[in-house]
């Protein structure tokens, strides 16, 4: 090996170790695992279990925040939630199955109740282990961070519809991750865009009939609600989505067009005019 082959060699090592190490400042200092949902405001009164542990939420201040995770004390194991300053601890309780209840050693579903207090970003922490042992670092764990907004600063954000029936909904914006252009072969082209990415819970859907689309030029805005029902309390699990929107491009002139939904873009091209003659 020649010393100019060693030393492209250890240049590549070092941009690939600076490239990881920055990766992992980043999620550190994101403080989550898995996708983020700082941008979602979850309703007060959401219910979390252990499939939330790693997530990030926002909520506005005052609001509550229930936590439920399974213990089961007959083993000596337990739950030690730490709270910290700027959350309020307002319950605290266990709540039996009633089926359960004369099982001997039926494990309980312990639940806190938290309130929101002063705007700021906080991480709730719990470890399942019995009180007179040392921590290792093995035990189950349970992980959340929460973002307390100011009251209303997101009030606007918000519309509520009711149906036929006369359930309410509220309506929100959709967090997109990602969009995905197809290009359909057959002539006159054929375009959709596909947007993936995550709603906070099993209640909240995409509003596939309220679908906008515009166009402005050799741009195509397209607007992705979702809608949840107002008065159901949900257990907060994170539930991708993917909704396939077709796009009118009959007629377009041969160029590039971008597509933005919800703020996350892409192009495709026409290299010829998309019309029959």
């Amino acid at each position: 090996m020649s010393k100019y082959t060693g030393m492209g060699i250890l240049v590549l090592i070092t941009i690939v170790a600076v490239t990881v190490a920055a990766f992992s400042m980043g999620c550190a200092e994101n403080g989550a695992i898995g996708p983020e949902f700082d941008m979602v405001i979850v309703e007060s009164g959401s219910v979390f279990n252990e499939d939330a542990s790693g997530s990030v939420v926002s909520i506005e201040q005052n609001g509550l925040i229930l936590i439920k995770l399974e213990e089961n004390p007959t083993t000596g194991y337990s739950w030690n939630l730490t709270v910290p300053d700027g959350l309020t601890l307002v319950g605290d309780e266990f709540v039996t199955d009633q089926a359960d209840e004369e099982i001997v050693g039926a494990g309980v579903i312990h639940e806190w109740e938290l309130q929101a207090d002063a705007e700021g970003t906080y991480e709730i922490s719990a470890i399942y282990k019995r009180p007179w042992e040392d921590v290792t670092g093995d035990e189950d764990a349970f992980v959340m961070t929460v973002n307390v907004l100011a009251s209303g600063e997101h009030a606007d954000d918000d519309d509520t519809v009711t149906d036929e029936d006369g359930t309410e909904y509220i309506i929100r914006d959709a967090v997109v991750d990602d969009i995905e252009i197809l290009l359909l072969e057959s002539f006159p082209l054929q375009v959709s865009v596909v947007a993936t990415g995550y709603v906070p819970d099993g209640c909240t859907v995409i509003d596939e009939e309220n679908i906008e689309v515009t166009r402005d030029g050799n741009s195509f805005d397209v607007s992705l609600k979702t809608k949840r029902p107002a008065d159901t309390m949900c257990t907060q699990a994170l539930e991708p989505y993917e909704v396939n929107i077709p796009l009118d491009v009959y007629g377009l002139e041969a160029g590039v067009y971008t597509v933005d939904v919800n703020g996350v873009t892409d192009t495709f091209e026409f290299t010829m005019d998309n019309v029959l003659e």
